[in-house]
């Protein structure tokens, strides 16, 4: 067995005479980030899969090598080159030559990456890592380096290596010894008013006294110095005007001083600052050329210039933080340009300040996008873990009534790709199609006074009503919705916080049911299930908020990120205002409450491997006289960004399992549910290219609040609620094209909490031991795009 492992970590492609690195360990780098001191590292072990000792990259890289031949690539070109200039010389169109020119750049690029990188599989793969004691020198110099930027200046470094069976193993030892700390701060800086500033600000300092000496704390506490500078009015400030002296001698005792110098401009006596004079917007800059002037409006200070007025001056000044009078700031100038941009109305804004004749003019130049825009999505939805097929298209007309606003028309067709909720074999069951009527508005279309709207300009304050008619065909019922919703949302960039505030969201729902899923719902309600009245002609009113925190932009690879999501709703509020007093037909209505809270996390192991999880929790309380939800409203658990060992929404509730009365597993039937629990936690990593792996472990369940005499088992019971957690574990597959990422996970049961049906008494069984019965399966396999969180 060990033989073989080494095989597989690539020993056998050694040279005569070498050794495999294997491994690479640090001792002492306590209180030291490890991974930093590991990319000074100057070679590195072959990559392996996860932690197992297995190296495949080495072998695909050495069968690359075998067919490497550079003459041949060489030969390729030339014959590539001789191909298309016949080709290009006989061209009578200007467009085909060029075409033609295209094509034979990119087979010529395609040899001379071959030449470069080697071919496909060298570039795939790597090769062998041979123990190289040269390589082990400069390591411990780089780290010594590092060591010195941390404040160790008496430090030690050195490696040792343990060679068996030709695979070494090398531990660099790190002797830190007493770090140096800084003893004081002095300043040289000529200008009074800057150095009142610098001074002022001491408390966001990164230099601190009696901290440890650290390199990297100059170069943030530059960058402060030059951003305070930038927005206290010193428009030609730079970093080149501030400089540090480190003096580690002077005082000994390994105390060190240093000096902030922030120089004057040559010949100058102090740093200007500059008060904004005057503010000119040009609100349709890619014109040009014409030899008429444009006109100018004045509003609150500032001047508008166009060809034609064609926006509010109002709504814009909301989202423009240059005033004259006020001291010039960079962080106006970019919270300018962000707004701006996020009123999607303008194409490109460029801001920049004119200095010319005594005076400091801001210049905003901005050129509108198109006016009307089309645009269309063919594409493949994963919902729940089915495939299926969508077309959207949707126009837009900006500027619609002058107010900068945007009206957007759009419509969708597509397979939701769900399992029917009685008929598991037929995966495209539900056809979904609809049309939507939007209009978004710059700011809050609810009265303010007007010095708390300019406040919310630094928000992004946007109002969307909407209007919608969308079906829903299954092979169950056909159901139609009308919707529509007036809904405020904001943005807190500091906090990296975004919410959204639906005020109104109003539903009329109508469901046409097949007489075979009646049956079903009329057992279910005779037996004590309400789930027949979410069927009924509904009137459904609610409002929520819902609050994203996105902590270092989740999902990124080099640092911990998180994603955390709350929403809150109250459902039914707006029945009697609305419904009661406006239709004569009878409508069944609901009221509820709603919480549902979600929480993602990624974390970087290494360059490759990246642990990822999730915590999902929903809790929906109806109060109303039919004691139920609309169906929409439930929670399900199952699926590829579910739970993924149980088929789409299939699993729960509770203990309960589906078994018919002939002793059969019967999954057909959804399983909704008013309480949500799920985790889920992913080992992800690099196998190579654009191909990923991923071991991934899933637990949750969904729960009744009531007793279910069709589904016994599935009330939420607190005391037991731990027993009911389902559990299911699996490998994947992930093509990442970065555009587009196809998953597709194998997920197998390892505890089924499934032990009362309604045809038996309790299942007797270990904690792991899965049901035993016809048609259960315990493997199940998911196709999804994009991450399942």
């Amino acid at each position: 067995m060990f033989l073989l492992l080494t095989g597989c970590m690539g020993r056998r492609f050694l040279p005569a005479g070498e050794s495999l690195l294997v491994e690479q360990k640090l001792d002492g780098a306590d209180k030291l980030n490890k991974e930093e001191i590991q990319t000074l590292y100057a070679y590195k072990p072959n990559r392996k899969i996860l932690f197992i000792p297995w190296s495949p990259y080495v072998g695909i890289y050495q069968r690359g090598l075998k067919r490497y031949d550079s003459a041949k690539y060489e030969s390729n070109k030339e014959n590539i080159r001789a191909k298309y200039s016949q080709k290009i010389a006989k061209a009578t169109k200007e467009k085909k030559e060029k075409k033609l020119r295209t094509k034979m750049n990119k087979k010529l690029t395609k040899q001379t990456r071959n030449i470069k990188e080697g071919n496909f599989g060298m570039r795939m793969g790597e090769p062998v890592a041979i123990y190289d004691t040269v390589k082990e020198n400069i390591t411990v110099q780089k780290i010594k380096g590092y060591m010195e930027t941390k404040g160790y200046f008496n430090s030690k470094v050195s490696y040792s290596s343990e060679n068996t069976f030709k695979m070494v193993t090398t531990v660099y030892k790190i002797e830190k010894n007493q770090p140096y700390v800084i003893d004081s701060l002095f300043y040289n800086i000529p200008d009074s008013a800057i150095y009142q500033k610098v001074k002022e600000s001491n408390e966001t300092s990164f230099l601190k006294l009696d901290q440890n000496y650290e390199q990297a704390h100059l170069v943030s506490e530059r960058d402060r110095l030059n951003d305070l500078m930038l927005n206290s009015g010193y428009y030609n400030f730079n970093r080149q005007f501030i400089s540090f002296v480190v003096d580690s001698s002077y005082l000994g005792d390994k105390k060190v001083i240093i000096g902030l110098s922030i120089r004057n401009p040559n010949n100058q006596p102090k740093h200007k600052v500059y008060t904004i004079d005057s503010v000119i917007f040009t609100t349709d800059a890619n014109i040009t050329g014409l030899t008429s002037n444009r006109q100018t409006e004045k509003f609150e200070g500032i001047t508008y210039q166009f060809y034609s007025k064609k926006y509010s001056e109002k709504i814009l000044d909301r989202r423009i933080f240059l005033k004259p009078g006020d001291l010039y700031q960079k962080s106006n100038t970019l919270e300018t340009q962000k707004q701006l941009s996020n009123m999607d109305i303008f194409k490109f804004i460029n801001i920049n300040y004119d200095t010319t004749g005594g005076k400091f003019i801001s210049n905003v130049f901005t050129s509108p996008l198109k006016k009307f825009q089309t645009s269309s999505e063919l594409g493949v939805n994963v919902s729940k873990g089915l495939p299926g097929p969508f077309f959207n298209a949707s126009i837009k007309n900006r500027n619609t009534f002058k107010g900068l606003e945007v009206m957007e028309l759009s419509g969708r067709v597509g397979f939701e790709g769900l399992s029917g909720a009685t008929d598991t074999d037929n995966p495209y069951s539900s056809l979904d199609y609809g049309a939507n009527l939007a209009f978004t508005f710059p700011q809050f279309m609810i009265p303010l006074s007007p010095n708390f709207r300019s406040k919310l300009g630094h928000l992004n304050p946007k109002t969307r009503l909407s209007f919608g008619l969308n079906y829903t065909n299954r092979t169950e019922y056909l159901r139609s919705n009308v919707n529509t919703s007036l809904i405020l949302s904001w943005q807190n960039y500091k906090k990296r916080r975004n919410y959204a505030l639906n005020i109104a969201d109003i539903s009329f729902i109508d469901s046409n049911v097949t007489d075979d899923y009646q049956k079903f719902l009329d057992d279910l309600e005779n037996n004590g299930n309400n789930l027949n009245n979410s069927f009924l002609p509904s009137f459904v009113s609610s409002t929520w908020l819902s609050v994203t925190h996105n902590i270092n932009d989740y999902g990124n690879r080099q640092e911990n990120s998180a994603s955390f999501r709350y929403q809150i709703e109250a459902g039914g509020n707006l029945y009697s205002l609305v419904a009661r007093n406006t239709f004569d037909r009878e409508l069944e209505y609901f009221k509820y409450a709603k919480f549902d809270v979600d929480y993602r996390h990624s974390s970087p192991i290494t360059s490759q491997i990246i642990m990822a999880y999730r915590a999902h929790l929903g809790v929906a309380y109806p109060y109303g006289d039919n004691k139920t939800l609309p169906y929409e409203e439930f929670f399900f658990a199952g699926g590829s960004n579910s739970i993924r060992a149980w088929q789409p929404r299939r699993l729960g509730p509770g203990s309960f399992l589906p078994v018919d009365s002939l002793g059969v597993y019967n999954n057909d039937f959804e399983q909704p549910g008013e309480i949500l629990l799920e985790t889920s936690i992913e080992l992800r990593h690099k196998i190579f290219g654009f191909l990923y792996g991923a071991l991934f472990v899933d637990m949750g369940n969904v729960w009744t609040m009531r007793e279910d005499p069709v589904r016994p088992g599935g009330h939420f019971e607190f005391n037991d609620f731990l027993k009911e957690i389902a559990i299911g574990a699996g490998y994947g597959l992930r093509l990442d094209f970065s555009f587009l990422l196809l998953r597709l996970d194998a997920a197998w049961k390892i505890h089924d909490p499934g032990d009362q049906t309604r045809y038996s008494d309790s299942i007797k069984r270990g904690r792991f031991d899965l049901p035993d019965y016809k048609d259960y399966k315990s493997l199940v396999w998911n196709l999804g795009i994009g991450y399942p969180f």
